[in-house]
Parts: C-alpha cells; structure tokens; sequence
C-alpha cells in the first residue's frame, strides 16, 4: 500500500471515529438508534487498519487464545470489586451518594449491564477511539510504546470523564470518585485490548459489570 492510500486510509478512520462516538438523539421512532448503530459499523470497519498498524498482536494458538479467556474473567471480577467496593466508600461518606447509587443501578436490566453496555463501550472507547488516539500519537513519534502509553492514558481519561454523567449526583466526591475510578477501570480494560485483543476486553468489561450487579444488593440496600 502506498503512502497516500494510507494516509486516506487514515483520515478515513479518523472521521469515521469521530462520527460513531457522536451521540445521536433519542427518538420515538428508533432512528436515534439506527444511526448509532450505522456510525458505530462505520467506525469499527475503519478503525481496525490503524488498530493492526500500531497494535501488531502476537500470533496464538486456539489453545492460547482460550488460555486468555479465564485471565481475563478473573481481572474483570476483581474490577468489578474494587469498583463496588470504591461505590460503597463514596456512598458511606456520602449518604446522597449512597441514595443515589441505589435508584441509578435499580434502571439498568442485567442485560444492558452485562452483555450490551460493555460491548458498546469497549468498541467506542476501545476500538475506535483508542485506535484514533494511536493514529494521532503516531503524526508525533515512531515509538510504538510512546504511542501506546499516549493512547492508553489519553482513552483511559476520557473513559473516566464519560462515566461522570452517567447518572450522577451534584458533588465533589461523586465526581472525583468517579472519574478517577473509571479511569483505572479504562487503563486496565485498555491494556486488555492492547496486548489480548477486542473480545478479552469485552468479557473483562462484563465480567466486571456482572460481578459489581451480583454483590452490589449484599452492600446497597434501598
């Protein structure tokens, strides 16, 4: 492939990234969705070229690859711990946090939850705009580890920054809480994607998302 081509190539996943993480209105008629959904096959088919550019994953065996599967399981319950147990400490130092947290998680259906939320989440944070962010450092350095730490810690921030509006309540530990939780959780699922791949990050994210909805009645109760 020559130069040029690439460089279109490039900025065509650039615009198609930034096209499928723009959020499109909810409307009665369910175009709101449609459109999503559209940008979103949009995006992914793009991003792949500059995730396999400045992503180069090993070749695995079957064995290899279902090896991963179980590592990642056990990152996404202790994620999901740690994330419950970070909710619990805000809630008791914050009883409208606490309140709060009860009435937000009593909305979500175990399947939003567990099976589409991560799935969305890890292609629009992961896929696409950490292969954005990569492309990006790339215009700036050779390095692929340079490039991978910029995109790593760059998604992971506005990973945290997204989950601020998720429902949230006016307060200053809720937000930091949050966006410094969210963070780590986003360092953690990026450096799955990174190293493992696009489906280990989603069954890390669900895994931690299922946990966190399984123990979370032991701790809030309304």
């Amino acid at each position: 492939m020559d130069q040029r081509r690439k460089k279109l190539l490039d900025a065509a996943a650039i615009a198609a990234a930034v096209f499928a993480l723009s959020y499109f209105p909810d409307r009665q008629d369910g175009s709101g969705a449609i459109l999503g959904g559209l940008a979103a096959f949009i995006g992914v088919a793009f991003a792949l070229g500059p995730a396999a550019t400045y992503r180069a994953l090993p070749m695995r065996s079957m064995a290899a690859r279902i090896q991963l599967v179980p590592l990642s399981l056990g990152l996404g319950i202790g994620l999901g711990v740690a994330n419950l147990l970070t909710n619990y400490g805000m809630a008791v130092w914050k009883p409208a946090i606490y309140a709060q947290m009860v009435t937000r998680w009593a909305r979500f259906s175990p399947w939003s939850v567990v099976v589409a939320g991560p799935i969305i989440e890890e292609i629009a944070f992961r896929l696409v705009l950490l292969s954005a962010l990569a492309w990006v450092a790339a215009r700036f350095t050779d390095n692929r580890r340079t490039i991978a730490y910029a995109a790593l810690g760059i998604s992971s921030l506005l990973f945290g920054v997204a989950h601020i509006f998720y429902g949230g309540v006016d307060d200053p530990v809720y937000v930091l809480g949050m966006a410094a939780k969210s963070s780590a959780a986003g360092l953690l699922l990026g450096w799955v994607f990174w190293r493992w791949g696009l489906p280990y990050s989603i069954v890390c994210h669900s895994a931690a998302n299922g946990i966190h909805l399984l123990l979370m009645p032991l701790l809030f109760r309304a």
